[in-house]
């Protein structure tokens, strides 16, 4: 390989930043992130990469290539050459959400990524929203979380004292939305969540611009957030989520695919 790149292909940070973020992510428990044993980099350079990962599951470790790349030929390309190196490993790919990957691959999961700079251009965020933020909460605080998260997804996820800081939405001091921001690689851990007869109001934007407040004071350059869709064929939910963020203006846009073996 030639001298380390500033930035890891086409994404946001160099190969050592990734593995920080990408480490911190596996705690999503995704398909794409678990907890991480490694990760080499074997070829990059401006406009494709591919690396070598290793997941810890449970008692045993999984094989994993992950390809980034600018576009869907140049994914395809990295897949033809590595193919028979990695038959028996996990297929990852990773380009950008306006392009689509080649038919002839087997799509078995797909998931949003999307970053945001300081810069980051989003909609007017509605200012008669108040929020406060939460480095520790009680017991009646972890009953509001769940009560928002089930009438905005469905059902609850607990926020984690060691790396969330919780943004919490209030309109007319009624609580109705919040955010998990994580302080260790400022990713927007499981979105944005606004109480379902709130929504349409900016309450969610009014939380991203709190989360890039957030990340400006933790000296973050940039904050991510992932969606992972519940079926290929987008939901109803998936569809407004992804709309919701797109609105946004993030300044890269990705789709992350898992191809069936």
């Amino acid at each position: 390989m030639n001298k380390p790149l500033d930035n890891l292909c086409i994404l946001p940070m160099n190969f050592n930043q990734f593995i920080d973020w990408y480490r911190e992510l596996g705690k999503l428990k995704i398909f794409w992130a678990k907890q991480l044993n490694s990760v080499k980099l074997v070829s990059a350079d401006e406009e494709k990469c591919l690396m070598e990962i290793e997941w810890a599951i449970r008692k045993h470790t999984e094989r994993v290539v992950m390809i980034v790349a600018k576009d869907s030929n140049k994914a395809s390309e990295m897949l033809r050459k590595s193919s028979n190196r990695y038959l028996n490993a996990i297929k990852l790919v990773m380009i950008p959400e306006v392009d689509t990957l080649n038919s002839l691959y087997d799509i078995n999961a797909r998931s949003i990524l999307y970053f945001w700079n300081q810069t980051s251009n989003t909609l007017e965020p509605n200012n008669e929203v108040r929020i406060t933020t939460l480095f520790t909460w009680s017991d009646d605080d972890m009953e509001t979380f769940k009560q928002i998260h089930k009438k905005s997804w469905g059902f609850f996820i607990p926020p984690r004292k060691e790396d969330h800081i919780v943004v919490l939405a209030y309109l007319n001091n009624a609580r109705v939305g919040m955010a998990y921001f994580n302080k260790n690689n400022f990713n927007i851990d499981y979105g944005i969540h606004v109480i379902h007869n709130f929504w349409r109001n900016r309450i969610g934007t009014r939380i991203l611009r709190e989360a890039f407040d957030l990340g400006k004071k933790l000296g973050a350059k940039y904050i991510s957030v992932v969606r992972v869709l519940r079926s290929l064929k987008i939901s109803s939910s998936d569809k407004r989520a992804i709309l919701f963020y797109r609105s946004n203006n993030p300044f890269l846009r990705l789709n992350v695919y898992r191809l069936a073996e």
